[in-house]
Order: C-alpha cells, then structure tokens, then sequence
C-alpha cells in the first residue's frame, strides 16, 4: 500500500477508535458520577485502550512472551469495546425516546434502570458476549459439501477436496491453532488441501519463530497441499511467507493453473489488492486460462469473493473464497452481507458453484459472534 494511503488508513481508525473510545467513557463515567466505582473504571478503562495501542505496535515486531501477552489482551479488548459501544448506543437511543414519550416509569429510572445498573448491565453483558466469542472462534466445525461438476474427462469420478481459509497464524493464533488445523484436516483424509489465503496474519515473523511449518508439513493429502496469498500476505513479506511455507510442503498457485494429474485442474489467482502493496497488478483469468483443458474439471482459488460473472463465463465449475469471516463480529456481518454478492455459503450463477467460507481463524480480536470458525469438505462428483 503507498505510504500516504497507509498514513490516510492510521489516521481515519485511530480518529474513529478515539472517537468511539471516548464516547463509551464518557457515558460510563456519567453512569457512576459520584459513584467510588468511577475512579477504577478510568483506571481499567483507558488502561485497556493503552494496551491495544501498545499490542498492535509490538506485535509487528518479533513479540516475546510479554508482546504476546499484551497483545492479545488489547485485541480481545477491541471486541469488548464493540459491544460497549452497541449498548451504551442502544441505552441513549431509548433514553432520546424516553424524553418525548415518557413510557418508562420512574421508579425503574431510580431503581433497576439507574445510570449505576445500567453500567452493570452494559459492563456484564459485553463480556459475557466477548467470553462466549472467545470460545465460539476456537471450536471450529467441519462442514460437507456435495456437488455434481458435469466434465468428464477427469481420470476419476470423484474428488474430496478439503478449503481451509483465513487460517491467520501469527501472534493471536500459533502453536494450538495450527495443531487443531492439521489434526482436523486429516481426520477428513481429503484427496486435496487448499488454503484460500490469510494462512499468516500478516507478519511472518512470529509464525517462523515458532516454527509453526512444522506442523503443517503433517498435512496428509495424496494429491498435495496448495495455497493463494490474500490481502494478510501482502500486508506482510509475501516473499519471506511464501518461501517458508513452500519449504514446508506448501505449494503456492499464482495466477496460474496447475493440472493436478489429469485429474482435475486448480487456478490460483493472488489477491486482488496486490496492487496496493507492490508495482504489480494480479493477471486476469483470460491470461491465466490460456492454458487449461475445456473439459477438465476447473476449480478456481480466489482469496476475495469477487469477479463472479467472469468466472461463471470462463467455464470454472467451483470458485472457492474467504476474506468476509462472515463479519465475524456480529452486527458486521450486516456490511460484509451489502459489499459482497455472497458474503457467505453456498450459491450457483449459470453453470458454476460459488463457496464462500467463514474463515479457520480471526482477524484482530480472536473472537467471532453470529458466525462460526469453519474447514469445508467438498465431496465433488464427476459424471
């Protein structure tokens, strides 16, 4: 991304962050005026922010057991925020109609719903929200998917083909995320391991010291393992996470097509934001589709859920994406729902099956609310 672009990014997220940071403590802090509650509350309070601001600068660095710490702490923290946001926005929103309709009594403004409860309400809640994520983004599930892809020059009837996306090891997710994940894929004993971009959570740095690689080469698939950058790699050293992983049994499709011994062929297309982070722009599918073979089953990696109409035109029978997460915080699901045409799940255009997954892992906070951490199984059929 160019320099100016990035500072433009910075500014606007800490401007919007500040702005919300100070909103959710300014109503608190009017919740306990006069309260001795009020003063722990600031302490704990801007505490927290600090210890985000903090984490997101260390963790571009080679964190130790500290950073890490930190880290995480600050990350879960935004999520927290979030829902403090919600309902602190919520709480003045009914107050605003209070003021003109007089429709909640007052012996429960003064009792159960005084600016102290109210406090209590709003500070138990968010967490038991943010708790009940935590949880939910480290139990993913494992979903199957039949299909029917009508070519039939392939040298077999079927194929179990096994997507992992937004896999995002790095500082929040190591060493346990990476042992569940491979340990996950070969309970299914996929023909095929594809992983849709984000494996790395940008910085390369703290997934090499921990040699997370390791692990991944216990990936057991006949046919291979194959990756596509996302946007995370680009934000990175693509370069330095590409070459580890290739080391590590990963084999990397780039705007190109591999056929996978006359069996089926993959299309690996790197991220479309390439181009805001290096002088190079990602090839277009009738480049990189000079090569393939009409009547061979097509699969198409592709980081972004996008250019799905193209896609449906080139004859690709299943395009596979992540990068959404779903919104993975709950209500953004809401604006990952508006700015893609599938956001999530399973849609067909003409003769091409569209997957778009959820996601193995997080990005930012390691929590997911109204949505679930997934691996997906693609039981594929060819008559």
């Amino acid at each position: 991304m160019k320099q100016s672009m990035m500072v433009i990014f910075i500014a606007i997220a800490l401007i919007i962050f500040g702005t919300v940071a100070w909103y959710i403590y300014s109503r608190g802090a009017l919740a306990l005026e006069g309260n001795s509650m009020l003063s722990a509350f600031t302490w704990a309070f801007w505490l927290l922010v600090a210890t985000f601001f903090v984490g997101q600068i260390l963790e571009r660095g080679e964190p130790g057991v500290i950073a890490t710490i930190i880290s995480r702490i600050g990350s879960v923290g935004l999520a927290l925020f979030l829902y403090l946001f919600l309902f602190v926005l919520f709480v003045d929103f009914v107050r605003v109609l209070q003021h003109y309709f007089h429709f909640i009594p007052t012996s429960l403004t003064s009792g159960i719903l005084s600016g102290k409860m109210l406090f209590i309400y709003g500070i138990s809640l968010s967490t038991m929200i943010t708790i009940g994520g935590f949880i939910n983004a480290r139990n993913p599930i494992v979903k199957e998917i039949n299909l029917e892809i009508n070519k039939k020059d392939s040298k077999r009837d079927s194929l179990k083909v096994l997507l992992a996306t937004d896999v995002h090891l790095g500082v929040m997710l190591g060493k346990n995320h990476v042992q569940k994940l491979v340990r996950q894929i070969n309970d299914q004993k996929p023909d095929i391991v594809l992983f849709g971009g984000d494996l790395v959570d940008h910085n390369p740095k703290p997934v090499m010291k921990q040699d997370l690689g390791i692990y991944i080469e216990k990936i057991n698939a006949p046919l291979g393992v194959y990756a596509v950058t996302g946007n995370h790699e680009f934000m990175g050293n693509p370069d330095v996470t590409i070459d580890y992983f290739t080391k590590h049994g990963v084999t990397y499709i780039r705007d190109t097509i591999f056929n996978i011994d006359g069996i089926v062929q993959i299309l690996g297309r790197d991220d479309k934001d390439k181009s805001q982070f290096t002088q190079e722009v990602r090839k277009s599918l009738d480049e990189i589709m000079n090569n393939s073979i009409s009547n061979l089953p097509l699969l198409l990696v592709d980081h972004q859920p996008v250019e799905y109409d193209i896609a449906s035109k080139k004859g690709v029978d299943l395009m596979m994406s992540g990068h959404t997460h779903k919104g993975q915080l709950w209500p953004l699901s809401i604006l990952t729902n508006l700015v893609y045409e599938n956001h999530f799940g399973l849609m067909q255009k003409a003769d091409t099956w569209f997957y778009t997954s959820s996601g193995y892992g997080t990005w930012g906070p390691p929590v997911r609310v109204g949505n679930r951490p997934e691996l997906v199984v693609f039981n594929l059929s060819f008559k």
